[in-house]
C-alpha cells in the first residue's frame, strides 16, 4: 500500500476476532515502533498471553467503573464492554518516569505501529484505558509480570488483531482545523 492509502485506511478497531497474529507481523509492527521519532528512552511490551491480556482488561474495567470520570463510567456500564476490545495482542508502551517527553515519544511509537498494522491488513486501536491497570493496587505485580523496566510507566497501549464486527466504531468526521499562513 502507498503511505497515504495506509493513513486514510487506518481506523480505530474496537472488536477483534479470536485469532492469533503471526510472529513475523508482530516483529514488523514492533520494528516500525522502534524507528519512530523519539525524545528519550521507551519500552514496547507486546503481550500475546491471553491470561495477562485478560487480567489487564479486567483490572482496567474495574478502574473505569470507579474512576469518577463520567465518560469512563458510562463506557464501562455498557453490557459486555471490554476495554481491550477482545484484542489477541496488546502492546504496552512505556517510558521512564523522569522523561518529561515520554508521552510524546510513545505516541509517535504508537502511530508507527498502528500504520504498520494497517499496512499488514490488521486492525489496531490506540488506547489509554489499559494503563489504568498499572495505576491500581496490582500495578507492581502487573509490572513484574510483563517485565516492565524499573522506573518505567505505561503511558498508552495499542490493541492489535484481525478486525471483527465493530458496533463501537465511530465514523470519522471531517474536521476544519488547519490554518495556512502565507
Amino acid at each position: 500500500m502507498e503511505l497515504f492509502d495506509v493513513i486514510n485506511k487506518r481506523k480505530s478497531v474496537r472488536n477483534y476476532l479470536d485469532e492469533d497474529i503471526d510472529e513475523d507481523s508482530l516483529k514488523k509492527i514492533a520494528k516500525a515502533g522502534q524507528i519512530a521519532p523519539i525524545a528519550g528512552e521507551f519500552q514496547i511490551t507486546i503481550i500475546k498471553n491471553k491470561e495477562i491480556v485478560k487480567k489487564i482488561n479486567d483490572i482496567a474495567l474495574e478502574a473505569m467503573k470507579n474512576s469518577g470520570n463520567e465518560f469512563l463510567e458510562e463506557r464501562a456500564a455498557i453490557p459486555g464492554y471490554q476495554p481491550i476490545y477482545n484484542a489477541p495482542v496488546l502492546a504496552i508502551l512505556s517510558a521512564p518516569e523522569e522523561n518529561v517527553y515520554g508521552g510524546l515519544t510513545v505516541s509517535c511509537v504508537a502511530e508507527n505501529m498502528i500504520l504498520a498494522a494497517t499496512d499488514l491488513g490488521l486492525g489496531s486501536c490506540y488506547m489509554i484505558t489499559p494503563t489504568l491497570a498499572f495505576m491500581s493496587t496490582e500495578k507492581d505485580e502487573l509490572s513484574k509480570e510483563i517485565g516492565l523496566p524499573k522506573g518505567f510507566n505505561p503511558i498508552c497501549a495499542v490493541a492489535i488483531g484481525k478486525e471483527g464486527t465493530d458496533e463501537l466504531n465511530v465514523e470519522r468526521e471531517e474536521v476544519d482545523n488547519v490554518k495556512f499562513i502565507n
